[in-house]
């Protein structure tokens, strides 16, 4: 598979879909990064060691001295598409029958309550994605956590589709994306007493019954939702001070020639006086230069694809956009051509890092490498998630689930 598992949204919403860049920042958190340029397993380490509340880092490097913050980026309203207000509650269980499916909810741990409203309340329906459970709020509210994470797994493993259409993740295993006066406090309780634990992973299956609860208050449905689908991003600015090797920065963002035309921003800035930080997108090559806190718009969009995680990490040194990598092909297609496979915990700027499923193989995600802790990425192919500079501590917070991945990194071919 060449894209994230994650919902591709409702295609008329492709049609009102334009680059936004949201301009509410808010005080994010996130593990505290290192100074060194750590590995893939570092980031995991950092990952799982929890939120941290930060303002302000700095990482000093061969890319030079890094100052950076982190901000909360929303997706604006005309990038949740109508799918995402879908009131009705239920599970899809592929291909298994109703008798089947009945004795896999004994088997997941569902209590004898939770069970008999079921049988009482419950509404199968056979449709063109199998086998489908309706229900009410009696049921989501006699689900305990564990029920949930063992339901989750299950849909993960079993009906793909219906998990990534269903199953949210939190940024950072925690709901300050719901803190701070974003939503109302009614809105906040009910997402914590829905939300549920997949190892390190914060996740939410109960949309749909916090949108019933919300009633006829569209303005907080929406406010929900945005922040249900905010990504945490970086404000980062190169340091030009007396104490940077500048000519050990330019070799370092130019990438052996991959990446140019950047290098007289950093000389004028370091000769001129007064200005004193350049802001990481000057450096960044064109393609990310262009999307940078952007959501996806229609140019981009493909009849049967919109931009994903790969899409944004294996065009990073591209001038402009290709559009046949919206194309079905294999992932491998793509990577044996511009890139070779490495072996190395020091990555560099540039370097493509793809995760696999250590069990079966299948394509997960991508990032692109900047500098220490920081990456350029984007959070699958939904329309509500923005390309981002971000900690590789918060972009794998969502991954660290009862999953086993492995890491693979990729480096551009210097073109002779």
């Amino acid at each position: 598979m060449m894209f994230f598992r994650e919902k591709r949204p409702h295609r008329r919403a492709a049609l009102r879909s334009t680059v936004l860049v949201v301009a509410a920042f808010r005080l994010s958190a996130g593990p505290a990064a290192s100074a060194d340029p750590p590995g893939v397993a570092s980031a995991i380490a950092a990952a799982e060691a929890g939120p941290t509340t930060t303002w302000r880092k700095e990482s000093v490097g061969p890319w030079g001295k890094l100052e950076y913050f982190p901000v909360v980026l929303e997706p604006p309203s005309s990038h949740l598409w109508e799918a995402l207000y879908d009131e009705r509650s239920y599970w899809n269980f592929s291909r298994l029958d109703r008798t089947e499916a009945r004795e896999l909810l004994e088997t997941l741990g569902l209590s004898a309550e939770t069970l008999a409203l079921i049988d009482a309340e419950g509404v199968w329906k056979t449709t063109e994605n199998g086998l489908e459970l309706e229900f009410g709020d009696r049921v989501v509210e006699s689900l305990s956590s564990s029920n949930r994470a063992a339901l989750a797994k299950w849909f993960r493993l079993n009906s793909n589709l219906f998990f990534t259409k269903t199953i949210v993740n939190f940024e950072g295993g925690d709901f300050s994306s719901f803190e701070n006066g974003t939503v109302s406090p009614g809105t906040l309780e009910l997402v914590r007493k829905f939300s549920f634990s997949r190892r390190n992973v914060l996740s939410l299956m109960d949309r749909a019954c916090i949108l019933r609860k919300l009633g006829n208050d569209t303005a907080e449905k929406e406010r929900f939702l945005r922040s249900t689908f905010s990504t945490r991003g970086l404000i980062a600015r190169l340091v030009m001070d007396e104490t940077v090797d500048l000519e050990a920065m330019i070799r370092y963002w130019s990438c052996d020639g991959l990446n140019t035309g950047f290098e007289s921003i950093l000389r004028g800035a370091k000769a001129t006086e007064g200005i004193n930080k350049v802001d990481l997108v000057q450096i960044l090559p064109p393609v990310p230069r262009r999307y940078l806190n952007g959501f996806t718009n229609l140019r981009d969009v493909s009849p049967n694809n919109t931009p994903d995680c790969f899409w944004t990490s294996v065009q990073f040194f591209r001038r402009q956009v290709s559009p046949r990598l919206l194309d079905p092909v294999r992932l491998m297609h793509h990577l044996e051509g511009d890139f070779q496979r490495i072996e190395t915990e020091e990555l560099r700027f540039g370097d493509l890092v793809c995760l696999f499923d250590a069990e079966d193989g299948e394509f997960v995600h991508s990032y692109v490498h900047v500098a220490g802790e920081i990456v350029f990425s984007k959070n699958g192919a939904s329309f509500a998630r923005p390309h981002v500079l971000t900690l590789k501590s918060d972009m794998l917070s969502v991954y660290l689930d009862e999953s086993r991945y492995r890491f693979e990194v990729y480096r551009r071919k210097i073109p002779d």
